[in-house]
């Protein structure tokens, strides 16, 4: 027999799982099912379920530019070193 759950929750949290749960091809409501049932099973809180975050990316060219402002704050520090 189903039954229905009614609860508040922070409606960014709330758009930020709904984002999620679409990427893992599943509702809120599957979600909540999921943990529900595993709470059950581990008789307390279960697991995380989320996605991996993507390794940031940068490009060649940032690292060369990160690269120069270093070297150029490095060269800076080594004229006032010998003043």
């Amino acid at each position: 027999m189903d039954t229905n759950m009614t609860f508040r929750m922070d409606s960014q949290v709330k758009a930020c799982m709904t984002e999620i749960c679409a990427q893992l091809g599943m509702t809120t409501s599957t979600a909540f099912n999921i943990f529900a049932n595993a709470f059950v099973r581990a008789n307390g809180m279960p697991f995380a379920v989320k996605l991996d975050a993507p390794a940031p990316s940068v490009t060649r060219a940032q690292m060369l530019a990160d690269a120069d402002d270093i070297l150029s704050d490095f060269a800076e520090d080594y004229k006032r070193m010998a003043e």
